[in-house]
């Protein structure tokens, strides 16, 4: 069916979903993450598409906020996600502890720890001085040190809880302007940094902040125990490993009963850019992993220009009408969204492969204004999803309402605005 047959649908998500308090409740809160979607949006596609017992998949994942939703359904749920620091955040946020106040105390006892550690730790991270002073350096290489090390053998539950809560606090102690998605000592970082004002208190950052997030776990980990009474079982939630949302290895086929998933967007931020000093702090990063990460994510600005000489082509008329306008202001930017779109077709292709038939696929994405020319992405990924086999049962859009960090961004980019649901089924039962 043509794409412009549709009525698009003001979903209005947070109006839709008015039992959820707001956008940080519960374990939503525990650490920031760039471009993440908000509760509310795999809350009402889960209450009209899904069912206790049900198994869905998020393969763009991210920080877990679609799993969360999942379990505090009764709904089992997959994620993937080539960001390293994405495991970690599931199992800080879903993972379940049976004594909840030994949980917690293990957890101060870390903090507490760490206080008399040697600062010996020193990350890979390349100009360390740059960004961070004498005093946060110390103090963050006495908690990654004592965490890493783990010489009081504390569970793995334990540690990768507070390594996550660790990770929080490495950019408020950090002399990038948190302000600013990606790591950049701004005007106004100048001035404090001259003024000695720069927060480097990383210790109590971390007794603050790990209160806050232990707080919300228990919570968490109060509300699934009391709802798994009624359901009869506890739901779970897990990583699937060594694959990507393009090839969906180790997914067996018609085996996910519903998928919901927010992309990257075409042409809006490197993702890994923006949280590097974590994953640095974290010892996740080695070598030349974060080049490789780069290149590898859906969405990578990292082509070689010798690639980008010819003209475009992906195979629906109006995308190549635009890419062709864009090779022509810039090659290398044209490949860029090209790639994306290829890549995006590859993931469509592999959920079509491992939904049931009769199954439910939500995507939410933005359009793009790339070199002043309007990338209409939705509806390009529309027509991908109906020539891979899709029905389009819905399309509506969802205004953005908030944003927690802004990217640094050429004039010539544009702001996305609103962003767009895209509700498909597999044709079947």
């Amino acid at each position: 069916m043509k794409t412009d047959q549709y009525t698009a649908k003001d979903f209005s998500f947070r109006k839709a979903c008015p039992e959820i308090p707001n956008t940080t409740y519960l374990t939503h809160k525990i650490h920031s993450y760039p471009a993440k979607f908000i509760p509310h949006i795999p809350r009402w596609f889960l209450k009209e598409y899904g069912r206790s017992g049900d198994t869905i998949l998020d393969p763009f994942c991210g920080s877990g906020t679609a799993l969360v939703e999942a379990n505090l359904l009764g709904i089992n749920a997959l994620g993937i996600d080539i960001n390293p620091l994405a495991q970690m955040l599931l199992k800080a946020k879903t993972g379940l502890a049976d004594n909840h106040d030994k949980f917690s105390s293990q957890c101060l006892h870390a903090v507490e720890q760490a206080h008399n550690y040697p600062a010996s730790y020193v990350p890979d991270l390349p100009n360390l001085d740059t960004w961070f002073l004498p005093q946060a350096r110390q103090e963050l290489a006495k908690i990654f040190g004592y965490l890493l090390e783990n010489p009081d053998q504390l569970p793995d539950r334990v540690v990768n809880f507070m390594l996550v809560c660790a990770s929080s606090i490495v950019r408020k102690v950090c002399n990038a302007d948190p302000q600013i998605s990606k790591p950049f000592i701004s005007k106004r970082m100048r001035v404090l940094l001259k003024e000695n004002a720069v927060e480097q208190r990383a210790l109590h950052l971390l007794k603050i902040n790990t209160n806050l997030f232990l707080d919300r776990k228990i919570k968490y980990m109060r509300t699934i125990a009391n709802l798994s009474e009624i359901w009869g079982y506890l739901p779970t939630s897990e990583m699937v490993m060594n694959t990507d949302a393009r090839t969906l290895r180790n997914i067996d086929n018609q085996s996910i009963d519903s998928i919901i998933t927010s992309p990257p967007y075409a042409n809006a931020q490197e993702y890994f850019r923006s949280i590097k000093m974590e994953l640095y702090w974290l010892n996740l990063l080695d070598g030349d992993r974060l080049k490789q990460l780069n290149k590898d994510i859906v969405g990578t600005e990292r082509l070689p220009i010798s690639e980008c000489r010819d003209t475009p082509k992906f195979g629906i008329d109006k995308l190549d009408l635009a890419l062709e306008k864009v090779h022509l202001v810039d090659q290398k930017r044209a490949h860029i969204v090209l790639r994306y779109f290829q890549d995006m077709q590859a993931s469509i292709q592999q959920c079509y492969r491992v939904l049931k038939p009769g199954a439910y696929f939500g995507l939410l994405v933005g359009d793009n204004v790339i070199r002043k020319i309007k990338i209409n992405t939705h509806l390009f990924l529309q027509e991908i999803a109906e020539d891979t086999g899709f029905s389009t049962e819905i399309i509506g859009y969802d205004r953005i309402v908030a944003r927690r960090l802004t990217p640094k961004r050429n004039v010539s980019a544009g702001l996305i605005e609103v962003e767009w649901m895209l509700i498909f089924r597999k044709p079947g039962l």
